[in-house]
């Protein structure tokens, strides 16, 4: 176990670079999977491959980065904080100029693949390296300001991949990540400093094949299973049960042996597990409607790439309005009332979601999207504070690996879950909706003046069978809508679970110890 302290930084420009370069080391990997969900159109058509081929892009990259997002803990107690996020960083960059010149579907489905075990300890390892970097009572603001800029990645991303694409090719929505990571690197080398590694702690090998095989069967099946009708596929089957019983051998393992891959004493700390529950939950409420959103408007409202990039920007400017203002709050606030209202605040956005029809236009989206980035700067802020304030600084490693863990993979489960609840309720209101059409119906017969829906014509056949699916996505699509807002409502009362941490000392009381550079 490490002796990790706090270590503050009395030079306020090196605090600034610190949190400058770990911003921008967190947004990397963000903006590679929705940069990449951004340009997979056009790598289909350049390498010739079919939709089956080309989902291994997107299923490769988000199985390894589920791998290896939990080895963070160990990695950086281990080699030294510091070490494993320049490596991390250096990986990462090489694994997105190698996908700029790849020739075949097969190389770029190895470098997603790099991408995604490279760049999933980043954000692990970050939320640490912040937590000791700074005093105690600055850790609030310190998170608000990194959640922020982490969250501006996806936002930005689908315009930036869109606009290099139309403008050169999909490679350059590669290849543009090379700079910011050369430049993320030469500002960790500079700012980061290292903590103490344990290199005589040993690797529990049997834990890590046990997650390892856990998450990477689990996250295929998540990807997989929505393309295959779940479980009447029986490779789905296969990937669950398999995912299952590694699960039960790794939670076994980790409670028996003396030093687990992952220390599970990070949820005998009440805040951490209520803290750890809401930041997994948000994170579906975060990103189910980054998908959602943007296919509503594309699929049923006709709207362009463009313009659909430009109606999700006010989601960002809310989030960071949102950060702002409880940068200031937390140091004079109650955290538990941030997060209540965070969590709280989304509730009526969510439900405002659920009243769409299919002419929603910019203002609808507008205000959605405000409140829901509000919402988000309050939850993501206070979450990171609550969960980490009472945690043991020797758990920090560990905990940040797991906060991070969850929050993506059940950001994956809530995809799915949409996503297959949308295509299930377009099939079933499609069916629903066309028993209607019928030439004995009188209420067509009067709104079928022209002709135009005439079902003795092809044509007026195939015009009411396009309004049918239309009409049965959208509610597909309220559906979806009106869970999110149950979702929200759902995890409000976990706040009252939460222990009142004691106020945060000043930053001049706060033990500080010095720290090498590696």
């Amino acid at each position: 176990m490490t002796d990790e302290t706090t270590t503050t930084v009395d030079s306020k420009v090196q605090q600034i670079f610190i949190l400058l370069s770990l911003t921008f080391a967190s947004a990397l990997p963000t903006l590679n999977v929705t940069i990449a969900n951004a340009v997979l159109p056009q790598v289909r058509g350049d390498l010739s491959a079919g939709l089956e081929e080309i989902s291994w892009v997107l299923t490769a990259n988000l199985v390894c980065t589920a791998i290896a997002m939990p080895t963070a803990g160990w990695l950086g107690i281990r080699f030294g904080q510091r070490r494993v996020l320049i490596c991390s960083v250096i990986g990462f960059t090489v694994a997105s100029s190698m996908l700029g010149f790849a020739d075949s579907l097969e190389e770029v489905v190895f470098w997603r693949a790099m991408q995604g075990l490279f760049g999933g300890p980043i954000p692990p390892i970050c939320m640490p390296i912040l937590l000791r970097s700074f005093a105690k009572s600055e850790h609030g603001w310190v998170m608000a300001v990194w959640s922020g800029g982490v969250m501006l990645a996806p936002i930005l991303a689908p315009p930036l991949g869109g606009y290099l694409t139309e403008l050169y090719s999909w490679r350059f929505a590669f290849l543009f990540m090379v700079p910011v990571g050369i430049a993320t690197y030469f500002l960790v080398v500079a700012a980061i400093t290292e903590s103490r590694p344990i290199p005589e702690l040993r690797l529990d090998w049997i834990g890590f094949l046990a997650l390892a095989l856990c998450v990477g069967s689990a996250q295929f099946m998540l990807d997989y299973g929505h393309r295959a009708d779940w479980f009447e596929s029986p490779v789905v089957i296969v990937s669950a049960v398999i995912s299952g019983l590694a699960l039960y051998v790794f939670l076994v393992h980790c409670v028996t042996t003396r030093q687990p891959f992952v220390d599970l004493r990070i949820f005998l700390d009440r805040n951490y597990a209520v803290a750890f529950s809401c930041w997994c939950i948000s994170g579906i409420l975060t990103f189910s409607p980054l998908m959602l959103i943007p296919t509503l408007l594309g699929r049923l409202g006709d709207v362009p790439v463009e313009t659909i990039s430009i109606m999700l920007t006010p989601r960002g400017v809310g989030f960071v309005i949102g950060a702002v203002a409880v940068a200031r709050l937390v140091r004079i606030t109650d955290v538990r009332f941030l997060l209540a209202f965070g969590l709280a605040s989304q509730v009526p956005a969510f439900w405002y979601m659920s009243t769409f029809d299919l002419g929603v236009g910019l203002f609808e989206i507008f205000v959605a999207g405000s409140i829901l980035g509000m919402g988000e700067a309050f939850t993501w802020t206070a979450v990171a504070t609550i969960g980490f304030t009472s945690l043991h600084p020797s758990l920090h490693g560990y905990g940040a690996a797991v906060f991070q863990f969850g929050r993506f993979f059940l950001s994956s489960v809530g995809i799915s879950l949409m996503v297959t609840i949308l295509a299930r309720s377009t099939q079933i209101n499609h069916a629903t909706l066309g028993e209607n059409y019928t030439p004995f119906n009188e209420s067509l017969r009067l709104a079928n003046q022209s002709g135009l829906l005439d079902p003795s014509v092809l044509q007026g056949l195939a015009r009411m069978d396009n309004e049918i699916t239309r009409q049965a996505m959208m509610i597909g699509y309220l559906n979806d809508f009106w869970l999110l807002t149950l979702l929200a409502a759902s995890i409000v009362p976990l706040v009252l679970l939460l222990r009142r941490q004691e106020r945060t000392p000043s930053p001049s009381s706060d033990t500080t110890s010095s720290s090498s550079k590696a």
